[in-house]
């Protein structure tokens, strides 16, 4: 297997109210997600320990269900503070998010090399304080010269760049963005330079966070008498640790109950300290919902208004942040604009991918003779307020709150001059062919009216030539799907030239919306493996929200990813040993014990995948970890349901597979169990 490349170019940074996610471009224009441990989204909590040293990530969170009162989960709600206080110390709110991007920047240097350069997303309506206390945490995390981006650009930019919709002048971008904490609408055009911000306006009390407070306020009223005061005792918040471990685990089970109901309709809620479970539907959370998602969309309105738009000056409602896959926010952006909103299968990871969807890969610097590389260690935890390698920065800070994309920077070449020349000759020689054959084509044709040389052929029998008889909508019908692990492509009978379909696809956790397709052929890309897809295809000009629309339909199913086993486990690990080199299959993602053992070269059908919450997959712990990590694969505590050869199922740790060559630390659109 090839060596992953260790330059990257660009690091773009979406931190986030839960989760912080990030993305790499290498340098040979390589675009992924960073994996930590295992998983594109990294919590944004952080904890102190007793020895002042800031954990993040799923380890910090493993560490607050203990001591609670040393966790902070949330450090983005806390900007405006001057600290946050942990256990019995003070951290500067500019630590905290500095301890997120560090180990982000760690990652990248892990995976990929160390950074050149380093965006980060930041809200557009934010202010200069946070925007300046982002930075300085950049900085203070490692990152040069840091650049901060509204994140409705780097959304337009998701929205040009990578999924390849025209954005043309007089036409804007509407970028509807509900994250955990925050929620913010903005229109954006496109320029000779990159994108303008025209309008935005948002509110820090619309989120998922806020959706969560209601659905555990809901749950509350379900409790009285005796009850009633134990529900308080649960939610006093100058309760004991023991009170608060459970607290934690009561929103950790609504959030995950939330989204579970964007997939299906009912699900079930363990609440702490009591003896049952609580049913919550689909029906109860979008009741709940309604009125947070109204106020996101009368901003949605104004800020249309605010810009100056006409409903055929709006490109599109791109709808991003992890919140906004509720089904229920899509429905209420289509009946309150008039607009089928673009949402994809996880919104979550636009914004950091958008970050660094124009960036050019930059060239890599010249080496010295004789000279070797400086090593890169990365620093996963640091001491509160450590100051930064180098002593303090000085530097100013560039780029901040730019609303136009960063231009690459021009460079003269020796060849240019030469290559010009070249270019001239060989157009004076084409031109001067063209005229000849011109000449000579005229002097040859018939003067006396009837066809030239080079006009229609016609049919020796005397019949006009075939032509395409164009196909009215009634008439079309779904003539094949072809399905690959993440996407899907339709053939129908309509003629080449018709355009403006829309495709709706529903895998039964909301519909996504794909307008402005091509009739006849269209592909859907970021599908999820191994699922089935209801398929429903509009005519020009129909809205699917019009019941009158007339949808011609099938289903298809997207077949399962397969992975290989591909590294041999080191025989001088005793762990390898133990099994003879190669990997166990356990019987469940937390069980050591293996039921079977997988060969290198193996081909597996992957089901699903899961985490294992016991897995040190660095090698922490006792003697040497769970599980191992190897080069080239981010550490993960992912483990993936496979088919075994029996028919039976087995879980298999991800860094043990390769799904997609091109990136060995891709599921490849296997979906979680």
């Amino acid at each position: 297997m090839d060596t992953p490349s260790r330059t990257a170019a660009a690091l773009g940074v979406d931190f986030g109210t839960h989760h912080t996610v990030a993305t790499v471009l290498r340098a040979d224009g390589r675009r992924h997600q960073l994996l930590f441990d295992g998983s594109p989204l990294l919590p944004s909590g952080i904890y102190l320990d007793t020895e002042a040293v800031v954990h993040v990530g799923r380890d910090a969170a493993r560490e607050g269900r203990l001591r609670p009162e040393r966790y902070e989960r949330n450090p983005k709600l806390r900007l405006d503070a001057p600290s946050i206080l942990l256990g019995d110390r003070e951290v500067p709110v500019r630590d905290a998010v500095a301890a997120v991007l560090r180990r982000v920047v760690a990652e990248c240097g892990t995976v990929a090399g160390p950074p050149r350069s380093v965006t980060v997303t930041v809200p557009a309506g934010w202010g200069p304080a946070r925007r300046h206390t982002v930075a300085d945490a950049a900085l203070a995390a490692g990152a040069a010269s840091p650049v901060l981006l509204p994140e409705p650009v780097a959304a337009a930019r998701y929205f040009t760049e990578v999924l390849g919709h025209e954005l043309a002048p007089g036409r804007a971008l509407v970028v509807f963005d509900l994250g955990a904490g925050t929620f913010d609408a903005s229109a954006v055009s496109r320029t000779a330079t990159g994108h303008e911000v025209l309008a935005v306006d948002g509110s820090d009390r619309i989120g998922g966070h806020y959706l969560d407070q209601a659905l555990v306020d809901h749950l509350g009223g379900r409790y009285i008498g005796e009850r009633a005061d134990r529900w308080g005792s649960l939610l006093d918040p100058d309760a004991g640790s023991e009170t608060l471990r459970q607290r934690f685990a009561l929103y950790d089970e609504v959030r995950e109950a939330k989204e579970r109901l964007s997939r299906g309709t009912v699900t079930e809620v363990v609440v702490p300290g009591f003896a049952n479970e609580e049913m919550l539907t689909r029906s109860e959370l979008e009741l709940l919902a309604r009125p947070l998602l109204a106020r996101a969309v009368a901003i949605t309105k104004a800020v249309i208004r605010e810009a100056g738009l006409s409903p055929e000056q709006v490109a599109g409602v791109f709808m991003v942040g992890g919140a906004s896959r509720m089904p229920l926010a899509a429905t209420m952006i289509h009946q309150e604009l008039g607009i089928a909103p673009t949402l994809i299968e996880q919104p979550e990871l636009v914004v950091s991918e958008g970050a660094v969807a124009a960036a050019p890969p930059p060239e890599p610097p010249a080496p010295r003779l004789g000279a070797a590389p400086p090593p890169y260690i990365p620093a996963l935890v640091a001491p509160v307020g450590a100051p930064v390698s180098g002593g303090p920065v000085t530097a100013p800070l560039l780029g901040i709150l730019s609303s136009r994309d960063p231009a690459p920077e021009r460079r003269s070449a020796p060849w240019l001059l030469a290559a010009v020349v070249v270019l001239a000759l060989v157009l004076v020689s084409g031109l001067t062919w063209f005229i000849t054959e011109y000449s000579n084509r005229a002097d040859d044709s018939p003067g006396d009216g009837s066809a030239a040389s080079n006009g229609p052929n016609p049919s020796s029998d005397g019949d006009e030539p075939d032509s395409d008889e164009p196909v009215a909508w009634g008439d079309v019908e779904i003539t094949a799907i072809e399905t690959m692990p993440t996407s899907i492509t339709v053939h129908t009978s309509a003629s080449g030239d018709m355009t403006g379909c829309t495709a709706v696809l529903d895998a039964g956790a909301g519909a996504g919306v794909e307008p402005g397709l091509d009739c006849a052929e269209f592909v859907v890309d970021g599908l999820w493996a191994n699922t089935e897809y209801e398929v429903l295809l509009y005519g020009p000009g129909d809205d699917p929200a019009d019941a009158d629309g007339e949808p011609i339909g099938d289903t298809a199913h997207t077949p399962m990813q397969t992975g290989e086993v591909y590294w041999d486990c080191p025989t001088d690990r005793e762990y390898c040993r133990n099994q003879g080199g190669e990997p166990g299959i356990r019987g469940e993602p937390d069980e050591a014990a293996a039921i079977a053992y997988a060969s290198v070269g193996e081909v597996f059908d992957l089901v699903c995948y899961e985490t294992g919450d016991l897995i040190t997959p660095r090698g922490d712990g006792e003697p040497e970890g769970f599980w191992d990590y190897h080069p080239g694969k981010d550490a993960s505590d992912v483990m993936v349901e496979v088919v075994l050869s029996q028919g039976e199922v087995g879980y298999l740790p991800f860094v043990w597979l390769v799904v997609d060559p091109a990136d060995v630390n891709s599921l490849g659109g296997v979906r979680p169990c």
